[in-house]
């Protein structure tokens, strides 16, 4: 007798088509329905990969008893009338990040899950990225002493054609967009779960994208950090940073340090090495963290926006199934007993803490605390 399968609804279509249904089916789930704002868009983009139900109302989709679970992809400020909606029919709910306007609706969000009972996730899914899963292991077990300070500097080559197409809400401030919220909140989780909370910070927001005086979200961010143990840090990336593309994590401990080395070309596999007393030499990865190489959508007429592009090279795929995986595991009253675990909304409320002090500082322009969870 086959699995059952647990059904999902998808709210979202643009992120939430291209990466939450491919890793909703590869982690056992039905993809029962897909919600956009626009109910005949929708149904044009989820009939090429045959999802039942294609609607512009989640009450019609959460009408499916058969649905346990529901994923957020919508633009960020549209998070908050989604996840209230699900959590008041009892449902299950994976969010994605930036998780929400600001720290207050953070809070009002977790509350209300903890209050429901129902399992709740940040989608914080390169916790399952192979490298960075191993270097967040190697400092765990001491193999660098503690931690004394964290490097991440990602710059990409992009946006210099004024006339590629953004996605409305990424170039506006007041919906959500930005580099600091799509990306920042990435590199924020792998602090927060590596090297532990921020205590305070000083941060810089640019736009550097040439030909688009319409756009007042940032493309670019500089984030100096200091953490509760007394480690420090700089976050450091750019979306439309002329050149070759560039990557770097390292963190240097008391007793040595160890870093991510990428490939020579986008998409090759990144490999952890360590230098210490002994020398330095390269971290064989585990069998465990190991992932496929990345599969790119198959829909290609689906693809509209410079978003769509980056999203449909389908990287985070497999981190995000693993992701899913363990929802499914928790909705199934199984234990978790991996290393890597997924973020809950308690993690979106740390986060978003960070978020919000980051652009309360580049506002002041001035060191800034983070305020608890």
């Amino acid at each position: 007798m086959a699995e059952e399968r647990p059904g999902a609804v998808v709210v979202g279509t643009g992120f939430g088509l291209f990466t939450h249904v491919r890793a909703l089916r590869e982690a056992g789930f039905e993809v029962r329905a897909i919600v956009g704002r626009d109910r005949a868009r929708t149904a044009e983009r989820a009939a090429p990969l045959d999802i039942p139900l294609a609607t512009d109302s989640l009450a019609e989709a959460l009408a499916d008893p058969a649905t346990l679970l529901v994923t957020v992809a919508t633009p960020p400020h549209a998070h908050y009338p989604v996840v209230m909606e699900a959590i008041a029919a009892g449902r299950h709910i994976v969010c994605e990040k930036p998780f929400a306007r600001d720290l207050a609706q953070a809070r009002e969000m977790r509350d209300a899950a903890e209050r429901a009972g129902v399992i709740h996730m940040l989608g914080a899914e390169f916790r399952f990225d192979a490298a960075q899963a191993l270097l967040r292991r190697i400092v765990a077990d001491g193999a660098i002493g503690a931690p004394r300070q964290f490097l991440r500097i990602y710059h990409q080559p992009g946006l210099q054609d004024p006339a590629e197409k953004l996605s409305d809400w990424w170039e506006d401030a007041d919906q959500g967009g930005g580099f600091l919220g799509a990306f920042g909140t990435h590199m924020i989780d792998q602090v927060l779960t590596t090297i532990g909370p921020i205590r305070r910070l000083s941060c810089v927001l640019q736009t550097l994208a040439p030909g688009r005086p319409h756009m007042t979200a940032d493309d670019s961010y500089v984030l100096q950090f200091e953490c509760d143990s007394g480690a420090k840090g700089t976050l450091m990336a750019a979306m439309a940073a002329p050149g070759p593309l560039v990557m770097a994590t390292k963190i240097v401990g008391t007793e040595g340090g160890a870093w991510i080395q990428s490939g020579a070309s986008f998409g090759d596999p990144e490999e952890v090495w360590v230098m210490d007393a002994a020398g330095s030499r390269r971290i064989a990865m585990p069998d465990d963290l190991a992932l496929p190489p990345p599969e790119p959508f198959p829909v290609a007429e689906l693809i509209q926006t410079e978003q769509d592009r980056w999203h449909t090279m389908g990287f985070d795929v497999i981190p995000y199934a693993r992701l899913f995986g363990e929802m499914r595991r928790r909705i199934a009253g199984q234990a978790i007993g991996a290393r890597e675990q997924a973020g809950s909304f308690d993690d979106a409320v740390r986060n978003q803490a960070v978020l919000d002090a980051a652009r309360r500082s580049a506002r002041l322009g001035a060191w800034t605390d983070v305020e608890s969870d």
